[in-house]
């Protein structure tokens, strides 16, 4: 079974052009629901649904919102002995 974010990632072209710039709130791959934060997206899905039932996401295009990237100053593969 794919998660809502495998479902999001799956429709984000279709979903950015409707809700663009929104927070949106998932659940079984249909929107549940538009809102100003993320926080009040939260306190509503909470009264609807468990947790780890729902996403909710800044809907953007590009990866940026389910991606994080660090950058360390370390070499990898270099060793001393």
């Amino acid at each position: 079974m794919a998660s809502e974010l495998d479902l999001y990632i799956q429709n984000q072209r279709n979903l950015v052009r409707e809700y663009c710039g929104k927070i949106i709130a998932l659940h079984n791959g249909e929107v549940q629901g538009v809102f100003a934060s993320k926080v009040e997206a939260l306190a509503e899905m909470k009264k609807k649904f468990s947790p780890g039932e729902f996403l909710i996401i800044k809907c953007m295009p590009g990866d940026e919102e389910y991606t994080r990237r660090y950058r360390s100053r370390v070499l990898c593969g270099a060793t001393t002995i």
